[in-house]
């Protein structure tokens, strides 16, 4: 990644964020988006100076194509994008919710894939960000699943139509937010989770993912999960 130009929508916390610092030691100039200027300003505190940082709500159309236009040229692009969570069982789940939900994390991630075609290298890659709730029913989890899903099919059309630009999504399991999150993963294991490794995936390890993504230049229209074996058992 030494001298690659990255952006990672998402890039202010969690794994965009991981993922920053990752990509900034391999020598990436990376450019970060996020909806919240407090986070950003926080992320540009921990990565340092070199890190370039946008405000940007990817569900805003018209932001994302000045955006666009604002950056330039550039080779990769990841969202991690991921909206307030669905958690309620669907006879009492509210229509207002999961639309928002929708136009955050699908069309957000939608709006990005299609205006950035102009400014991204031909031999670049888009990875977006799904998860495991499109394969398999967790109670709460109805709304989240249908956004996974879609974003997933868009993934496989995408790399067919838009090719030779790489297009491939990761689909995390259960990740903590941080070192020994024992609070998330009890909410994990009331939801029926059977992960086979026993304990919740790392910021490191899910971010390592989209690194594997961003630099197999013969990988495209993937699907990659990184679950601890959950939908296995």
């Amino acid at each position: 990644m030494n001298g690659k130009r990255v952006l990672i929508v998402g890039g202010s916390s969690g794994i965009g964020l991981q993922l920053a610092a990752n990509l900034l030691e391999k020598g990436a100039e990376v450019i970060i988006a996020s909806r919240s200027a407090d986070k950003l300003a926080a992320a540009k505190t921990k990565l340092g100076k070199t890190v370039s940082t946008y405000q940007l709500d990817a569900s805003n159309e018209k932001a994302v194509i000045k955006f666009f236009s604002a950056i330039g040229n550039f080779d990769s692009l990841v969202s991690t994008i991921k909206p307030e969570h669905l958690t309620s069982p669907f006879i009492e789940s509210s229509t207002t919710n999961t639309r928002n939900a929708f136009e955050a994390k699908f069309w957000g991630q939608y709006n990005l894939t299609r205006h950035c075609l102009e400014t991204i290298s031909k031999k670049g890659s888009i990875t977006l960000t799904s998860g495991i709730a499109s394969k398999r029913g967790y109670l709460g989890f109805t709304g989240t699943a249908a956004i996974n899903g879609a974003i997933e099919s868009l993934v496989k059309s995408l790399s067919v139509e838009i090719s030779p630009i790489r297009v491939n999504a990761v689909s995390p399991g259960f990740i903590e937010r941080f070192d020994d999150d024992s609070e998330r993963l009890a909410i994990v294991k009331n939801l029926g989770s059977r992960i086979p490794l026993n304990r919740l995936g790392t910021l490191s390890e899910v971010s390592a993912a989209y690194e594997y993504l961003l630099g197999n230049d013969y990988t495209s229209g993937m699907v990659l999960t990184i679950d601890g074996g959950e939908l296995c058992a």
